[in-house]
């Protein structure tokens, strides 16, 4: 897999998520981060699937961004290692 296509999940937990339609809120404001494929929401936090090799430190103030416009905070961010299959 080239660099390129390269795909990084990454796993926030969150503060801040008291009902369910601040889910929706945050599914949206993440989707609207460039880069950002996938994002899986729940009352404790998300899991983002992102385009590309990711720098955290880079990454924490543009999602923090993101998440302060529905009034969401980060409170731990790291980066999920990719499962490699067995080639039996």
């Amino acid at each position: 897999m080239s660099a390129a296509s390269a795909r990084t999940r990454v796993e926030i937990t969150l503060d801040g998520l008291v009902a369910i339609h601040a889910v929706r809120a945050v599914r949206t404001a993440l989707g609207a981060v460039p880069g950002v494929l996938f994002a899986e929401v729940t009352m404790t936090g998300a899991v983002l699937e992102l385009e590309g090799v990711v720098d955290v430190l880079a990454l924490r103030p543009v999602l923090a961004s993101a998440l302060d416009v529905v009034g969401v905070r980060i409170v731990t961010i790291r980066v999920l290692q990719r499962r490699i299959l067995p080639l039996a």
